[in-house]
Formats: structure tokens, C-alpha cells, sequence
């Protein structure tokens, strides 16, 4: 939308004008020692008609007289014609806004425009789209450490609040048991955990304790768990012996 202000036109015509003087001739008349002169001045004024400033963009009629014109929108129009949309009041002088081809006072144009679902003032610019809502950009944010989430990754937790991914991790992510850092994506890829012993840990976490072989499902290759410690087969069984 484009936001302007109506100026009336400061084209003037040329005042070009002619007067005539018709003088009537006084008759001198003898009366003793008196003189008495008699004249009769009529001065009449002769105004050439006005210019026309050019056609109307709306109404494509005549534009007489700079008072009644006006230019706006790289346009000129009648005063009369240059009006808000929806209320119909002249926006000469008094900004407006054009969009969608339509012309709208201030008041009318706001009545158009979405609100924002966190301030609840119009978005009158960029307007940011997330979880069925809008907002203005820099209204968009998480709900714990207040940061903008304009162009962030972002998520929700159970009740729709909406998170960046790092106060969602340190509130719902799990802790891997033998590094006790945080179960997260990276780059974000999806998630993998391994659950042993009711313990949740990495995948590349997951292994023997003593020689650091990786478990697998390969018979003999598994996780062989001896007093709260993940340990391979050949070092299970020395624990054991």
C-alpha cells in the first residue's frame, strides 16, 4: 500500500485582464461667476475565462480553477473526486493510503488490515504468519527467554506456547546417561535415543564402558548391563568372573 497526502494544485492562471473606461464628457455650463463640471466615470472589468488544468482521472471531465483540483497518485483530480473508498470524505490534505487500486483514508485503510494476535495493533507492514495466528515480526517470540523468532526455527510445547528449540530442549529434552549432556537434534536432523536400564543415552554413547566398542544387534555384540554399567560381552563376563 502506498501512504500519501492529497496537495491541492498550486497552478494559478494567468491574470490577464483588460479594463475599459467609458468617459462620458461633462458640459460646461456658464452660471455667473460659478463653473460647474459634471463627469461620469464607468469602469468596467473584462476577466478572461479560466484555463482548464486538465481532465479528471476519475471522472475525465474539466478541471476549472486551481481551488477545485487537486494532485495525487502522479494524477490530477477534482476535489470532489478524490475520495476515500469507503467513507466518502475528500483526502485533500489529509493522508491516505492506496492499495489493491483503491483509495482509502487512514481511518478506513487500518479498519482493512489484520491485527496482531500478540499486541493487537494493525500490521501495517511485513506480516508474520505462524500456528493459524499473525503477528508482527517483532512480536513473534518465545515464550521463555522473550527472543524473536522472526526467521528462527521454533516449536510448542504441549499447551501451544511457543518455544525457540533451546528453551524447548532444556525443558523437555532428554540427558544421556553416560555424557549427561542433552539429547538433541543437530542441524535439524530427527532425534534418536536408546533407552537401557531405564536410562536414556546417545546412540554414539551407547557403549562399553571399558573398551568404547559400539553395541549392536549382532548376536554377541550387545549391551551386557553389570552394576548400573554398560559393558560388552568379553568385559561382562570379567566382571562377572
Amino acid at each position: 500500500s502506498t501512504q500519501s497526502t492529497g496537495e491541492n494544485l498550486q497552478v494559478q492562471d494567468d491574470e490577464h485582464s483588460l479594463t475599459s473606461s467609458t468617459i462620458t464628457a461633462g458640459t460646461l455650463v456658464q452660471d455667473g461667476s460659478s463653473n460647474r463640471s459634471s463627469q461620469d466615470v464607468e469602469d468596467q472589468i473584462v476577466q478572461k475565462p479560466k484555463k482548464s488544468l486538465g481532465l479528471c482521472a476519475k471522472c475525465k471531465e474539466n478541471i476549472i480553477g486551481h481551488e477545485n483540483g487537486c494532485k495525487a497518485l502522479g494524477a490530477l483530480y477534482h476535489v470532489h473526486c478524490f475520495v476515500c473508498q469507503k467513507c466518502r470524505d475528500p483526502l485533500v490534505k489529509k493522508p491516505f493510503y492506496h492499495t489493491d487500486g483503491l483509495t482509502y483514508c487512514e481511518k478506513d485503510y487500518l479498519d482493512t488490515l489484520e491485527k496482531c494476535d500478540v499486541c493487537d495493533e494493525h500490521i501495517k507492514e511485513r506480516i508474520l504468519r505462524a500456528v493459524d495466528k499473525q503477528y508482527h515480526p517483532e512480536c513473534f517470540k518465545c515464550t521463555d527467554c522473550g527472543n524473536c523468532l522472526d526467521g528462527v526455527p521454533f516449536t510448542l510445547d504441549s499447551e501451544n506456547n511457543v518455544l525457540c528449540v533451546q528453551c524447548y530442549n532444556k525443558k523437555f529434552a532428554y540427558t544421556c546417561k553416560a555424557c549427561n549432556e542433552l539429547i538433541v537434534s543437530e542441524d535439524g536432523a530427527e532425534t534418536y535415543r536408546i533407552i537401557a536400564m531405564d536410562k536414556d543415552f546417545h546412540v554414539a554413547c551407547y557403549k562399553c564402558e571399558v573398551c568404547d566398542v559400539k553395541f549392536t544387534n549382532d548376536e554377541g555384540k550387545g549391551c551386557y548391563p553389570h552394576e548400573d554399567r554398560l559393558l560388552c560381552h568379553t568385559h561382562y563376563k570379567e566382571a562377572v568372573a
